[in-house]
């Protein structure tokens, strides 16, 4: 059985109802693509992750924090994993990326359109196609996902109208039409339906649904169904035929096969065969070509073809419904043949299984949980011995952490919604839900993959070395010959001297007198011929290289039963004597002997040396393959891709480490209240202290004021990561607060990327030592042991804060009731707050309003006195303007302490007023306003219409766009199409409503249009919305929902009712139709979420997009989540009894670094970060082999720092330091003897 690897029809039924039943209501916190994301050697092109959370259900998560709350929490937080063309599920088994490059263009725009949106419904498109459609929000803000995943499949975004806003690749489809010409003859015509942004998704295009037919058509379908029998008035196709029809149809669906499979025969012939000889003599062999065309077809595959109708079962059910009815589903079909292997009796049977079996499969995947199943087949014991065998008795990385894979014996085949009749006698793994078996089935590929890739890499580092041994052999074992062969050929030669002489002296003597060498060779072999002893010595003469190859017996190797002795041949130089070629023989067996023995002993060397590599590799790679095992690693926090470090008082530092991240950290994550520090030195980056925040009783979060310990903390930073830090320049930075931070450039000046404008005074930081280190936190994993480290990072400046403002309370006195004469009681204490609250809006108002009069003539006097004071600095090469604001137009003074003041006074937030008009704007919007007073919005619409020629004003089009071309009939078929089968019209849904479900839904959108008339305005509802509740839920619940908007609609204004009723339904799905409170209390029928609720459930929503560094409200510092709660998770000085997941790498001040368990002192110096981190890491594991001497604690420590990537040290560290902490030059020692022995060896 092949392996499956993607989703079929019935998958994405099945797993459409599971989303349904547990993700709908979830909001969209963030999109990440296949860069962002490990999985395990999956292609990440195409591979989406959707967070989806429910902030109300982690919201109500209330109590001690135990482990059932922490799981329950967790639940409410679904990554949803989405591969264009496979599969969609949510998934657990996935691993954040330590890359930091950019989400793609299209993930941006997912981003953008989608987040904070409610995951409304999820649909499958068609009759069980491999379309998707999830639907984003309601309403006006509506936006569709479509998921293809047939073929290379697409992600495809949709508007609420279907017009597509991004996809993920464009494609076109090709129609072909047939129309006269002016000759009157018939030519084909293609047209291209083109996928792509502006266009409408051609749904009929991509999936199996069809148009909507006209009533005339209408009329005759209904006709020729009234005519059939009711049992089978529902299907269509096969199914809706008899048992003779079904017959008749697979009798005429054979004969085409053989009409097409002879047609393609003759082709072939013709094609291939030039002879008729030729093609006959084949033919009566009795053999078939190779590729020739077969008329028979397997049963299974003939009930797939199109005109079945059965084609959107699938493959698998067809094959359960062939089953269930006793037949072969590879049974071979022919015209010849049908009549006795399938008759029309059998055909009954056949039909009526294919009926009952795939309604009731596709009814309990679609309508409840049927579990989900993986098909395996064990291994043998053969490759679990082998398996067994590599492993060796190596231990994994850490025994305490959980292992991923456990299916190691086994090997997954494939995964199904639903036990079918021919899996029954296979093995499998049931699962509670068929997405828990996706997302197993698929994370055991992932993790299959990599253990082959480590297998393949320890493969081939055994081949390797075995190849060099065998290399290293086979040379010994040449010279060894070659060293035998001279010394047997001297022996041969002195034992034969006096021949060999003679032999060498006619030669010699005939080439002396003047012979030719062709008159030399016919005399040696006449004298051959003549049997003369001296000749036949003579085997071959080479006399261009003054040699002679004699052949001489080896008479020490003749035995009695050999007929004569063997012979050797041996070359000799004819300027020599016998004995004077045995005396250079001799000598090159002494120089062969010698260079054997030099030979072996650098071939000694290079084994060891191969070794040693090979060793290396494969414990590489058996590192990999043991990782394998281990639970995902952990998902870095948002600051971990910037420069980050934590202060001693639990501020968070985060710097930029190029002019794009220092743009993203100025735009995103500079809050007001927070630092924003520089340096006036080349290459400074942005750094930014985030400041602390409060929850004040009315739910507005208050600043707290920086300490003077984490500026200077966070100053040390910034001019460290300078090049002040290669220079060893001793120099000071400056800070400045948020609201003086801006992109705006001065009239005729540019900022680059990562160039900002400093307006206002800079506060210059004391000069900073440059000393960096390097330590590792510890991240913490559970509440106990949060709590142990509470008081680690101690902030004496915000206790010393709070105490006074604790006896600013005590001594502020209370005004009773008495004192205020003017009112009665607690009106006119409200009426003095709201003047003393106007009053202080009057005075910053005309602040404001001097300060624009005085920048008016400032600007206007043009004083040459006035200048801009700029500073250029430069982040990683690119250089960065900061000017000044001039000193002479005061600011007004905002200040960490003006904060403070403000959230001191609990007074009301007042309305905010309107900005005032100039004095000639005021004028003229009164003459306008007294023109056309009459006019209401419908008359200026008409009137803007008329001035505008009859069109509509069009938008500005923004920079590279383009001007649409006009889209061809058939691209405006298919528009028109989709917009006939998706975009449903609400107030014919309503229609199919219960009359009482009806009218109560029409009084909530029930408007008045003229004095005495009333109107009901259906488009309030999205179609979906009053389908869903029409399908999902019974006449009580409907009733109930409906009653409940009703209610919502008489007590507050309702703006999204689309929305409010999808979430009444997700309440009454819930908690039933009695609309009870959490604490069982019945409450009139009525359910009204309290203030307290609500302000949880927007904390618990900031705080899962606070986990991606994702700013709600950029705008409002009153609703700004705080960092301590990520912060407190991470220590420096783990204990035994702390749970701890990982370990974090993080370089920092030194005297940051003066509590944390693991650290090192880095100064300016030469080494670069490569060699240093890797110096650090040895510190930090040195005596790991004394097992006596470490406890266990530590042993924990070293194993999850082992765990830490290479590249995560090498990111983190600062370049050009020199170690100084105590036992660094003896590990630099110790490095530079390895490259020493290493070279000695080379």
């Amino acid at each position: 059985m092949s392996k499956k690897s993607r989703f079929d029809g019935l998958d994405v039924a099945a797993m459409t109802s599971h989303i349904k039943r547990s993700m709908l209501g979830f909001k969209l916190a963030n999109v990440y693509d296949g860069s962002a994301i490990l999985l395990g050697g999956i292609d990440k092109n195409g591979v989406y992750l959707f967070k989806l959370a429910d902030p109300s259900g982690a919201a109500t998560v209330t109590g001690g924090g135990g482990e059932g709350e922490k799981e329950e929490e967790k639940s409410k937080r679904v990554m949803l994993l989405m591969e264009s063309g496979v599969r969609f599920h949510p998934t657990v088994h996935y691993q954040a990326s330590s890359s930091n490059s950019m989400p793609s263009s299209f993930t941006m725009k997912l981003r953008k359109h989608l987040r904070s949106l409610r995951l409304e419904n999820v649909s499958q498109l068609g009759n069980l196609d491999r379309v998707v459609d999830f639907r984003f929000g309601s309403g006006a803000n509506a936006h569709h996902v479509i998921l293809e995943l047939y073929g290379r499949g697409n992600l495809i975004l949709t508007d609420g109208e279907y017009t597509i806003l991004g996809l993920l690749r464009n494609f076109e489809y090709e129609v072909s039409e047939e129309g006269n010409n002016g000759g009157g003859g018939d030519e084909e015509k293609k047209e291209e339906v083109k996928v792509r942004v502006g266009n409408v998704y051609p749904v009929t295009f991509a999936t199996t649904l069809s148009a909507p037919l006209d009533d005339e058509n209408k009329a005759v379908e209904k006709d020729v169904d009234g005519e059939e029998n009711a049992a089978t008035s529902g299907f269509k196709g096969l199914l809706a035929m008899n048992a003779n029809e079904a017959y008749e149809w697979a009798k005429s669906e054979l004969d085409l096969i053989a009409q097409k499979a002879a047609a393609a025969q003759n082709a072939s012939d013709v094609g291939s065969g030039k002879g008729g000889k030729r093609k006959g003599g084949d033919s009566a062999k009795g053999g078939k070509k190779k590729g020739a065309s077969d008329d028979s077809i397997a049963l299974k595959a003939l009930l797939l073809r199109q005109s079945s109708g059965l084609f959107h079962y699938g493959p698998s059910l067809i094959e359960h419904c062939i089953s269930t009815a006793g037949l072969n589903p590879v049974m071979k079909l022919t015209h010849d043949n049908i009549e006795y292997t399938l008759p029309e009796a059998s055909w009954e049977d056949l039909i009526k299984y294919l009926r009952e079996e795939g309604s009731k499969v596709i009814e309990n995947l679609s309508s409840g949980e049927s579990g989900g199943y993986i098909l395996y087949k064990p291994k043998s014991q053969q490759e679990d011995s082998n398996n067994e065998e590599k492993r060796g008795d190596k231990e994994l990385a850490s025994t305490a952490l959980p292992t991923q894979n456990q299916h190691t014996d086994k090997i997954l085949l494939e995964f199904q919604p639903h036990l079918l009749q021919q899996h029954r006698n296979q093995s499998y793994i049931s699962f509670q839900t068929f997405a828990a078996a996706i997302d197993e089935f698929f994370s055991h590929l992932s993790s299959q993959r990599l253990a082959q890739r480590a297998d393949a890499a320890e493969a081939a580092a055994r081949d390797r070395l075995s190849k060099i041994r065998l290399d290293q052999q086979r040379r010994a074992e040449g010279l060894a010959l070659e060293r035998e062969k001279w010394k047997h050929s001297a022996q041969l030669v002195e034992m034969h001297a006096e021949d060999v002489d003679r032999a060498l002296g006619v030669i010699s003597s005939a080439l002396e007198s003047g012979m030719d060498w062709n008159a030399l060779e016919q005399l040696v072999l006449m004298e051959k011929e003549n049997e003369n002893p001296i000749a036949l010595l003579i085997h071959k003469m080479e006399l261009d290289k003054d040699t002679v190859v004699l052949a001489l017996p080896d008479v020490d190797d003749w035995d009695d039963d050999m007929d004569a002795p063997k012979l050797h041949n041996v070359s000799l130089s004819i300027k020599e004597s016998a004995h004077g070629n045995a005396r250079e023989m001799f000598a090159r067996y002494r120089a062969s002997k010698e260079k054997e023995e030099k030979t072996a002993e650098s071939s000694t060397m290079a084994l060891e040396a191969a070794e040693a590599k090979a060793k290396k590799q494969l414990a590489e790679a058996q590192r990999k393959k043991e990782l394998v095992r281990v639970l995902p690693a952990r998902k870095p926090m948002w600051f971990e891709k910037f420069a980050w470090f934590v202060t001693s008082d639990n501020y968070l530092v985060v710097a930029g480490k190029d002019a794009q991240q220092n743009e993203q950290l100025v735009k995103r994550y500079l809050r007001p209240g927070d630092a924003y520090l520089h340096a006036e030195v080349h290459g400074a980056a942005t750094c930014i202290l985030r400041a602390k925040r409060r929850r004040m009783p009315d739910g507005k979060t208050q600043v707290i004021p920086l300490s003077d310990r984490a500026l200077s903390e966070a100053g040390t930073f910034t001019i460290c990561r300078s090049s002040a830090w290669s220079s060893k320049m001793i120099t000071s930075a400056y800070w400045v607060e948020s609201h003086q931070v801006s992109k705006t450039a001065p009239t005729g000046e540019y900022l680059t990327v990562g160039s900002f404008m400093i307006r206002g005074r800079k506060n210059f930081l004391p000069a900073s030592n440059l000393e960096m280190g390097l330590g590792v936190l510890f991240r913490l994993g559970d509440d106990a042991s949060i709590a142990r480290h509470v008081n680690e990072r101690r902030d004496f400046a915000l206790m010393e804060h709070e105490e006074m403002m604790k006896e600013h309370d005590m001594s502020t006195p209370v005004i009773g009731p008495e004192k205020h004469n003017k009112g009665a009681g607690d009106e006119s204490d409200d009426n003095s707050m709201i003047e003393e609250q106007e009053d202080i809006e009057v005075h910053q108002q005309d602040d404001q309003d001097a300060l624009t009069d005085n920048a008016d003539e400032s600007k206007a006097d043009e004083n040459p006195a006035e200048e801009e004071d700029s500073n250029e600095s430069q982040s990683d090469g690119e250089e960065t303007t900061l000017a000044h604001a001039s000193e002479n137009i005061q600011q007004p003074k905002v200040s960490f302490e003006s904060a403070e003041t403000e959230h001191k006074k609990p007074v009301p937030a007042p309305k905010k007023k309107q900005k005032e008009l100039s004095r000639g704007k005021r004028a003229k919007a009164k003459r306008a306003k007294q023109k056309y007073y009459e006019q209401d919005d419908e008359d200026r619409e008409l009137a803007m219409l008329a001035l505008q020629g009859g069109e509509a004003k069009r938008e500005k089009k923004g920079k590279g766009s383009k001007i649409q071309p006009k889209q061809s009939e058939t691209q405006q078929k298919a528009a028109s199409e989709t917009m006939a089968l998706l975009v449903r019209d609400s107030k014919k849904v309503a229609e199919t409503l219960d009359v009482s479900v009806k009218d109560v839904l029409a009084k909530c959108v029930t408007v008045k249009v003229t004095k005495g008339s009333e109107g009901v305005r259906w488009n309030k509802f999205d179609a979906e919305v009053l389908e869903q509740l029409r399908d999902t839920c019974s006449l009580e619940e409907q009733l109930a929902s409906a009653r409940r908007l009703l209610d919502l609609s008489k007590q507050s204004r309702i703006d999204n009712f689309s929305a409010s009723l999808s979430g009444i339904i997700r309440t009454v799905k819930r908690h039933g139709t009695s609309f009870k409170d959490a604490d069982g209390a019945g409450n009139d029928g009525k359910q009204r979420k309290t203030k307290a609720e609500k302000q949880a459930e927007k904390e618990a929503w900031q705080e899962i997009l606070a986990e991606d560094g994702i700013l709600e409200n950029e705008g409002d510092d009153g609703d700004v989540v705080d960092d301590s709660h990520e912060l407190a998770k991470l220590t420096g000085k783990p204990t035994a009894d702390d749970v701890i997941l990982c370990a974090v790498p993080v370089c920092a001040p030194y005297n940051v670094l003066s509590q944390y368990k693991y650290r090192v002192k880095l100064t300016p110096g030469s080494v670069k970060r490569g060699k240093a981190s890797k110096q650090c890491i040895e510190m930090f594991l040195r005596g790991e082999n004394d097992k006596k001497g470490v406890d266990d604690t530590t042993k924990r420590d070293r194993e999850l720092i082992k765990l830490v990537n290479e590249n995560e040290w090498v990111q983190c560290i600062i370049g050009d330091v020199r170690i100084t902490s105590a036992g660094a030059s003896k590990v630099q020692k110790q490095q530079k003897q390895k490259s020493k022995a290493k070279a000695k060896k080379k």
